[in-house]
């Protein structure tokens, strides 16, 4: 009160109840990779045009796994690059086309750096000109069949609408690399090599920049060079040790990874053996990763991702016959498979420990909103009101999220879906300590069915 009345009449104090703030979506992707336009800190973008925006168009190809994220209908994208240093373009030269001083042919180069470009074939067919000039064409063709033709091309810089250097600037595959010497090139096929990946000191750095994006529930370490397993295992290591190290701050992150390219089931099961978590997915086949990070970030928290649509794939190539699904499932791998009337989908949803899916996220949703609203009751615990305004707070929390279908009671009803304590000893009370015990059971998602069919006579 600010002081007592002297003469009669009414004084009234206003008293701002605590009120938490509503907690941040689900579904926000932290991915990191290779992108055209590198800004050195991390980007959000919530669909494809902002990508290409603020990221480059050659993004879409060196990244795939944030179009795949998107199509899914991820909540946001969190990208963070990799370092501008990170990895290696990859490259080719057209030999010269004569023996001419002038003739020195060109050289290409990748928009980005990885191996993400190897394979790519530039060919160079010359065409006859009515008017006798001399032009070529220049066709870049990727290996799933797309391809890139810039017509009536030429290596006169005095001309400026079809020199080279000009015509490849909208290219999202490649550039003319200007240090070296520009000429008329021989008519050929030439193939991109010599891209490389990042190391995995230059992924933990960038996975480092994700640490003050609060938001964040899942990360993903977009991989292109699955060739020495190690690196994988260290790569993905790392992934888990930051999702670990988050859920201490009460930022509670499920990581994901995916097989080699080619990778029996065997060899899957191995690397899913390597990386046991509660905190990690490992998704077969390759290729696949962005699509079943994407399905997840568009689920409800408490949604489990098992037998649910992937779009965006198109036809697998590299189709997991019954006998590995079951070898993968058993090993705690997520394999996504065509199902005839189903269509492409995830077949189940659990960590490389074995859980599900949903089970963990909810537990973090739990620490999140019991995070927020411990906050606001920092410095306002010193009475047994501010503890019972403490604990009502955080069974209304509670309330809603059995209300939502998050958590539930035992199947046959005799424990509840949560329990909350909130208490301080004399011990504790002198030290400043409130305690909190929760106990919560999250809601599991049936993926079996066993029947029972009596025959009657």
């Amino acid at each position: 009160m600010a002081g007592a009345l002297v003469i009669p009449g009414v004084q009234v104090a206003v008293v701002k109840q605590v009120l938490p703030q509503q907690l941040s979506p689900s579904g926000v992707l932290g991915l990191i990779g290779f992108t055209e336009l590198n800004p050195g800190k991390a980007v959000r973008v919530s669909n494809f045009g902002r990508l290409i925006e603020l990221l480059g168009r050659s993004t879409a190809l060196s990244l795939p796994e944030a179009r795949q994220a998107l199509d899914n209908g991820i909540s946001e994208l969190v990208i963070s690059p990799l370092g501008s240093a990170a990895g290696a373009r990859a490259s080719l030269t057209f030999p010269k086309k004569d023996a001419t001083p002038q003739a020195a042919g060109f050289s290409l180069l990748a928009r980005v750096p990885g191996p993400w470009a190897n394979g790519i074939s530039a060919s160079v067919k010359y065409r006859q000109n009515l008017d006798d000039s001399t032009s070529f064409d220049l066709t870049l063709a990727r290996q799933d069949g797309t391809t890139e033709v810039l017509r009536n091309l030429n290596t006169d810089k005095q001309d400026s609408a079809q020199y080279i250097v000009k015509a490849l600037a909208d290219s999202a595959i490649a550039r003319v690399d200007t240090d070296k010497s520009i000429g008329w090139p021989q008519e050929s096929t030439q193939v991109f090599a010599g891209g490389k990946d990042a190391t995995a000191t230059d992924y933990a750095a960038a996975l480092a920049r994700l640490k003050d994006e609060s938001d964040v529930d899942m990360v993903l370490a977009a991989v292109q060079d699955f060739s020495n397993p190690a690196t994988v295992a260290r790569i993905y290591g790392d992934v888990i040790s930051h999702c670990n190290n988050l859920s201490d701050e009460c930022k509670g992150r499920i990581g994901f990874g995916q097989v080699p390219v080619g990778s029996t089931a065997a060899a899957s099961v191995q690397l899913a053996s390597n990386l046991v978590s509660d905190r990690f997915v490992l998704v077969a086949p390759n290729g696949v990763v962005g699509a079943v990070a994407g399905v997840v970030g568009n689920l409800s928290y408490f949604d489990s991702p098992t037998f649910k649509r992937v779009s965006g794939l198109g036809v697998l190539d590299n189709a997991i016959t019954v006998e590995d699904q079951r070898a993968l499932l058993t090993g705690r791998v997520v394999p996504v498979v065509t199902e005839r009337a189903k269509g492409t989908v995830v077949l189940r949803g659990l960590t490389t420990d074995g859980d599900q899916i949903n089970v963990r996220r909810v537990a973090d949703h739990a620490v999140r909103g019991m995070k927020m609203i411990g906050d606001l009751f920092i410095g306002l615990l010193n009475n047994a009101d501010g503890r019972n305004a403490l604990k009502q707070k955080l069974s209304e929390f509670l309330v809603q999220m059995q209300k939502e279908g998050a958590i539930v009671p035992s199947t046959d009803g005799t424990d509840p879906a949560f329990k909350v304590e909130v208490y301080s000893s004399q011990a504790d009370f002198a030290l400043g300590i409130v305690r909190v015990n929760m106990a919560i059971r999250p809601v599991r998602a049936i993926d079996y069915i066993y029947a029972t069919i009596t025959v009657q006579v």
